[in-house]
């Protein structure tokens, strides 16, 4: 009796294991079979698109909150590869199995790139004053003889035609222009009467206030869409992707656009209410 008891036991315990390694092998074989997604992050000089923090390269933003709802349970896994522009612009040459975000000017000519059909969020650009040197900034002529401040190898559509220094080409120099290092510092250098105004991105400068000791008692903030204008932000991926990859990341971000999570993410980092369109 003792005998078949522990026979019994052993062949319970082997067939246990049996389904062990068989979970384990179906796993592991599940896990090779999700295809690569390899999302490339520029770390600090966007926030908060994307925010890395010690260990967590996606540990937050505006893109990679829509980046991880876009791909959670699905056949495809997110590989988050940070580095700087200048590396990035040969990956994306190399590579086909890349997104990033993107709109129809913000690639060089010589880099591959295909757009979602459907805009995330707008990318609006304000300028920002102290209110104790305010004045009315609405049209490019508002800020001739200006000094306008601006992050360092940044385009600004429509503006560029009008600065001192352009990052490429030439501009009429009606506007002088000041360059920083980061939006941080352009905020620093206004606080500290090196410029008359800031132009960026509305989201990013708020996001910056407080690390450039300001807060939103001591600037205007006022619509510059006159000066650089307002265009749709969209995911960015390489055309070498497949049909299929296409079809999906289009239907996931038209169903967070139509139950409105990509609205929410757009106000939680300081977009207006007014402007998503």
């Amino acid at each position: 009796m003792l005998w078949g008891w522990l026979m019994l036991t052993r062949a319970a315990s082997s067939f246990g294991t049996f389904l062990v390694l068989c979970g384990h092998l179906y796993a592991t074989e599940a896990l090779a079979e999700q295809q690569r997604v390899s999302y490339f992050i520029l770390a600090q000089t966007v926030e908060p698109l994307m925010i890395v923090r010690d260990g967590d390269p996606m540990a937050s933003g505006m893109f990679t909150e829509i980046v991880k709802m876009v791909f959670a349970d699905s056949d495809y896994a997110v590989t988050p590869m940070i580095m700087p522009w200048q590396r990035m612009k040969e990956e994306f040459k190399r590579r086909d199995d890349w997104v990033i975000y993107g709109y129809p000017n913000g690639f060089e000519p010589d880099i591959p790139f295909q757009l979602s059909e459907v805009p995330v969020f707008p990318f609006d650009h304000v300028a920002v004053t102290m209110k104790v040197n305010d004045f009315s900034v609405a049209t490019p002529s508002d800020i001739f003889g200006k000094t306008v401040i601006l992050v360092e190898n940044f385009h600004y559509t429509d503006l560029d035609s009008y600065l001192t220094n352009p990052v490429a080409g030439t501009g009429t120099g009606d506007i002088v222009s000041v360059r920083a290092f980061s939006p941080e510092g352009t905020l620093q250098m206004l606080r500290h009467k090196r410029g008359d105004l800031v132009i960026g991105w509305r989201a990013r400068l708020i996001y910056n206030l407080s690390a450039a000791g300001l807060t939103m008692e001591d600037v205007h903030f006022q619509d510059a869409s006159g000066i650089v204008p307002t265009v749709d932000m969209h995911f960015a991926f390489s055309p070498r992707w497949s049909d299929a990859f296409k079809r999906y990341v289009n239907a996931r971000l038209k169903a967070l656009r139509a139950d409105g999570t990509l609205t929410r993410i757009y106000h939680k980092y300081g977009g207006p209410k007014d402007l998503l369109r």
